[in-house]
């Protein structure tokens, strides 16, 4: 790499890169006998990516479904906070001044969002305990069906019929009083059809791709994107579901999706949401690799699978001739603006 295009990257990189969806909290709660994670796993990676803000996502695998799903919410909270407590380069931040504080002071700042509402176990009251808690942006379901509604399936068609339940109706009027942003990602097609109908401010959706190149109801349709856009919503492009060939699971083809959707809406629209997880899907027993593996085509992007990456997708960025305002936008300043508009 040239000595212009290294300082370039530093120069492009200096706020701090913004990643919108990362499935921390559930790696520190499996390996919960452990301390010093965050230092010992992450920082490296974190440090040689330009990471400036990351979104910790609560998930909660089946087996703690669902005697367990608050306590194994909470626990995720804990180990969250205990890490991030035991490591000075780090905070845990509730607000855009809180973000700006924590930047200043050189640290990584982490934001507590939530992928399912399963932890929340079909009670409302429990939205202002996660709230207090630090929660501030919220998508409703994952693949599986919960209490608030269905997940889009890893296929081109198939997903239930079914928008969202009275609890999910509540869970957004819930999240609109308290100020949590709502995420899309995920959700069937009917349940992003209520929560538009049903929301009249800015919306995401944290982790995405564009069907265009991999036709799965878990993607993105173009109408969905627009309709996010329009509000002034971001939309956070995904590492993982980028193409269901191998072949094609490269960096360039997961700077397509993020063409399409700047073509489709703006670029104001675009952001990361890397969904980094290959050292989750690493540490898992064989049956559960199996059966991530059944849900759909899974290949990861080899020039993309840690945050120490993001630096491939900047240079190649430049290369493919994106000018400098337009990469400052996706790596930071789209979610930076949605931070700033006081859901944080």
């Amino acid at each position: 790499m040239s000595y212009e295009i290294t300082s370039r990257i530093d120069r492009l990189h200096t706020p701090g890169l913004v990643d919108m969806h990362f499935d921390l909290p559930m790696y520190l709660y499996e390996q919960r006998h452990r301390r010093g994670i965050l230092t010992a796993d992450f920082h490296e990676q974190f440090v040689a990516g330009d990471m400036g803000v990351i979104a910790a996502a609560i998930y909660l695998e089946d087996k703690y479904l669902p005697e367990q799903a608050l306590r194994a919410g909470l626990g995720q909270v804990a180990r969250l906070r205990a890490e991030v407590e035991a490591d000075a380069r780090y905070a845990l931040c509730t607000n855009a001044a809180e973000i700006a504080a924590a930047r200043a002071r050189g640290q990584i700042a982490f934001i507590l969002t939530m992928e399912g509402v399963e932890p929340l176990c079909g009670d409302i009251d429990m939205l202002p305990i996660f709230h207090s808690l630090g929660l501030r942006c919220l998508g409703l379901t994952h693949v599986r069906r919960n209490a608030a509604g269905e997940g889009g399936l890893i296929a081109p068609h198939g997903s239930s019929p079914q928008g969202l339940t009275d609890f999910g109706r509540a869970v957004i009027r819930g999240c609109e009083t308290l100020g949590i942003l709502l995420d899309l990602a995920h959700l069937n097609p009917a349940g992003i059809e209520d929560a538009l109908a049903l929301t009249s401010g800015p919306l995401v959706i944290s982790h995405t791709n564009a069907r265009r190149y991999h036709d799965i109801e878990r993607n993105s349709s173009d109408d969905q994107m627009r309709a996010v856009a329009a509000r002034g919503g971001v939309i956070g492009v995904n590492a993982v579901l980028v193409s269901p060939d191998k072949e094609h699971a490269t960096l360039d083809r997961y700077i397509d999706h993020i063409e399409h959707i700047v073509a489709l809406t703006s670029i104001d629209a675009i952001g990361l949401g890397f969904d980094f997880f290959e050292f989750i899907f690493d540490s898992l027993p064989v049956h559960e690799k199996i059966w991530i593996q059944n849900l759909g085509s899974l290949h990861f992007v080899p020039e993309l699978t840690h945050h120490s990456h993001a630096r491939n997708l900047t240079r190649r960025l430049i290369e493919r001739g994106w000018n400098d305002a337009s990469i400052e936008k996706l790596l930071w300043r789209n979610w930076y603006r949605i931070i700033g508009q006081g859901k944080f």
